[in-house]
């Protein structure tokens, strides 16, 4: 490798060991979404979209599937390592909380859920809305083991971090009856009403840090673009998926600053996966990455859940492809979306005089 390529390198990772070392420590972190957080609740309810099989989990510890939709970790287990978390536990597990070791990951996720219940109706996974019902249900578990006074208290210092609303768009609205019923601009508007529902809930259940991230260019995975070829004729990015998602983030982030204003006592925090996802895409070779619209595994043009299987070939160098199957990205870029977003974003929550005046107070 030449010189000129590990000086950058070199530097992004220590400010990525300054930074970490700057994180609040919060005493817990609540992932809410779908296949991009989800570290296994699908394989405790009847649905085909799990990944409890090889050849997931490849590169995992253990060399076993976990119900991760990639070949080893995903943001959860690499942010949750960065922040010190001492525990990760599912609301389908036992609570994993004692009065001496608090600092824990609870992930209520689902893979191929979103904010719209017809989403997660087509595959019989767990929307959003069921998502925060289990929630609610940890924190009477998590009051009985410490009170309610404390539990209040763990719940104001944790971060909530939501991923989710790709599925809306790409499994629901683009194929289904939605289309029809509503303009694109009218679905977004749509499903962040339910954002907002979902934020607010929270908020009233005793959340006060919100990390939210917005959609990724969902447009350039190996399955759009596969089901576009009639349209594009060339494996590339479909654009007009990216302009709705543009269109959606924007509209996302000006949620979030209203909500700022409204809920001043909360801290709502915009995670930009897309430009984070992008960047890894557009300056792929700079990454090491070779193969960017198709998946490592089988033809890597349409294999995801069920079709990726111990039956289908894979690659045989994972580290150069930035997705896993034909949906969901590799560690390695799991890995460089986590360290974009300690940098960018996971920093908002370190200012202390904010934590002393709307935290430390509740």
């Amino acid at each position: 490798m030449a010189t000129s390529l590990l000086l950058p390198i070199l530097l992004f990772s220590l400010l990525i060991t300054a930074s970490t070392n700057k994180l609040r420590k919060f005493s817990a972190v609540f992932y809410f979404g779908d296949s991009t957080l989800d570290t296994g609740n699908n394989g405790y309810i009847p649905t085909i979209i799990n990944a409890n099989h090889f050849p997931y989990g490849k590169d995992f510890p253990g060399n076993k599937p976990t119900g991760r939709f990639s070949n080893g970790l995903l943001v959860p287990d690499l942010l949750g390592m960065k922040l010190g978390l001492t525990k990760f536990s599912s609301p389908f597990l036992d609570p994993s909380v004692s009065e001496n070791d608090m600092r824990v990951g609870v992930n209520f996720a689902s893979a191929g859920s979103g904010f719209d219940e017809t989403t997660s109706h087509l595959w019989n996974t767990i929307p959003m809305s069921r998502q925060v019902e289990m929630f609610k249900s940890y924190l009477t578990r998590l009051e009985l083991v410490v009170g309610k006074e404390e539990a209040s208290r763990i719940i104001a210092n944790s971060m909530i971090l939501i991923s989710a609303g790709t599925n809306d768009f790409t499994r629901n609205y683009y194929h289904a009856t939605n289309k029809r019923k509503k303009s694109i601009d009218e679905y977004q508007d749509f499903v962040l009403q339910k954002v907002e529902m979902t934020l607010k809930e929270l908020y009233y259940l005793g959340g006060r840090s919100f990390s939210v991230a917005n959609l990724p260019p969902f447009g350039c995975t190996p399955l759009q673009i596969t089901l576009s070829l009639r349209d594009t004729k060339e494996r590339e990015c479909v654009d007009y998926m990216n302009n709705d998602a543009t269109v959606y983030n924007s509209k996302l982030r000006y949620l979030l600053d209203g909500l700022q204003e409204k809920l001043d006592r909360g801290k709502f925090v915009y995670i930009d996966a897309y430009g984070a996802f992008m960047d890894i895409l557009e300056n792929s070779s700079l990454h090491g990455f070779q193969d960017t619209n198709r998946g490592c595994c089988g033809t890597g043009l349409t294999e995801v859940g069920p079709l990726c299987n111990f039956l289908t070939p894979t690659c045989k160098n994972v580290s150069s492809y930035i997705f896993y199957d034909a949906v969901h990205p590799t560690q390695r870029v799991y890995q460089l979306l986590t360290d974009t977003a300690i940098i960018t974003t996971m920093q908002q929550f370190s200012n202390d005089d904010y934590y002393a005046t709307h935290i430390g107070n509740n």
